[in-house]
């Protein structure tokens, strides 16, 4: 193989150019680990500091014991829980739920979004309803109900979601004929490629939530194959999201989060060009308005890392990492001062007060062959 010319460095070092440009990519999709190393060594702790949770909150996840802390849902699988404070002054939850014996990978196919209640932000909540099944053969969204993320804007609850397009990949009416499990199975790929963003809305917690008729969010300009996993926040008559697609710049799956802005709940969102962070694999946004600081902030999960990571912005559009990069380790510190580490932590949800302080986060966790949801109380 033909070498492009080497190319020296002041060190004096010399690299061929493909391993320079191999190095280059290496160096950047480790940078948000350096980061957060640099943190841990320095001792610095998150911006927003967590509370211990009661020690007893292990066991009860593990035995699939509802309580406070712990939300479990008993012959469901759950993946995620977005929780508002409603007028009636109890908290209501919203989570991704779907049979247990199916399995882990049924979340792209048998999910439906759940109803839960509580009168205090930590739980115990209780299961109420279904706000948005599986299925919804008149809908664009024929099949799944997924990743909910909520707001309210103007007295309504705007539940936004993600579901398949099933009528843009399937060669029969699904209103006739459903597809079966072996259909999704050897269909999958392009099942994935078919999740789009929705929306439902609805004036009463327990609904009903009326869907809006059309995605409010299809791949487009930055992203394509998908668009998934919305995180979305209302101030001052604009919604702000942020969403995750796959960046068109890059062969095959690489995903990214991009942000948008709208006036209104069902869109249509312009993003921007720029994606929020793209130096390496992104995704499940938990977004909030600090009205103290006038800033944006926006934790997530960054694949294949043991640290959910923490980004700002003063205007919604620019985002940076924060001076401290670490927004929580994916773990729980106990009561008794042990520490748990879940197999796995992700989808954060940030429950603020009137001015956006946060006071409790929300984790889809997995340990064990358990699912279910943890909330961890800020310092105050």
């Amino acid at each position: 193989m033909k070498l492009k010319p080497s190319i020296s460095w002041s060190s004096g070092l010399m690299i061929h150019y493909p391993y320079l440009m191999m190095f280059k990519a290496t160096l950047l999709t480790s940078l948000i680990l350096t980061s957060l190393l640099a943190t841990l060594i320095a001792g610095s702790e998150p911006k927003f500091p967590l509370q211990a949770i009661p020690e007893s909150s292990k066991s009860q996840f593990l035995k699939r014991q509802a309580a406070p802390h712990v939300f479990v849902d008993p012959g469901y699988r759950i993946w995620g829980m977005a929780v508002i404070k409603w007028s009636d002054g109890k908290y209501h939850g919203y989570y991704a739920r779907w049979p247990e014996k199916l399995g882990h990978n049924a979340w792209m196919t048998h999910c439906e979004i759940a109803h839960a209640v509580a009168d205090k932000p930590e739980g115990p909540f209780t299961h109420v309803n279904t706000v948005l099944s599986s299925k919804h053969l008149e809908g664009w969204d024929v099949n799944n109900a997924h990743n909910p993320a909520i707001c309210i804007a103007d007295g309504k609850i705007c539940l936004y979601y993600i579901s398949n397009d099933l009528k843009k990949i399937y060669d029969k009416d699904p209103a006739k004929f459903y597809p079966d499990n072996q259909w999704f199975v050897k269909n999958r790929k392009a099942l994935r490629n078919s999740q789009r963003i929705g929306v439902a809305i609805a004036s009463s917690p327990e609904g009903p939530f009326e869907r809006h008729p059309s995605p409010v969010v299809e791949p487009h300009g930055r992203f394509k194959n998908i668009a998934v996993n919305p995180a979305v926040t209302y101030q001052n008559g604009t919604f702000t999201m942020i969403m995750k697609g796959d960046d068109i710049r890059k062969d095959g799956w690489f995903r990214i989060q991009l942000v948008g802005h709208s006036s209104s709940p069902t869109g249509p969102f312009t993003f921007q060009p720029t994606p929020v962070y793209d130096r390496a694999q992104t995704e499940d946004a938990g977004i909030w308005y600090d009205q103290k600081d006038k800033t944006y902030y926006m934790a997530c999960h960054v694949m294949g890392k043991r640290d959910l990571a923490l980004f700002h912005s003063t205007d919604g559009n620019a985002w940076s990492m924060t001076a401290i990069p670490l927004f929580m380790k994916k773990q729980f510190r106990l009561g008794d001062g042990t520490i748990w580490n879940p197999a796995r932590v992700e989808r954060p949800f940030i429950l603020t007060d009137d001015q956006g302080s946060p006071i409790m986060l929300y984790l889809a966790v997995a340990d064990k062959n358990a699912n279910g949801n943890i909330a961890v109380p800020f310092k105050k």
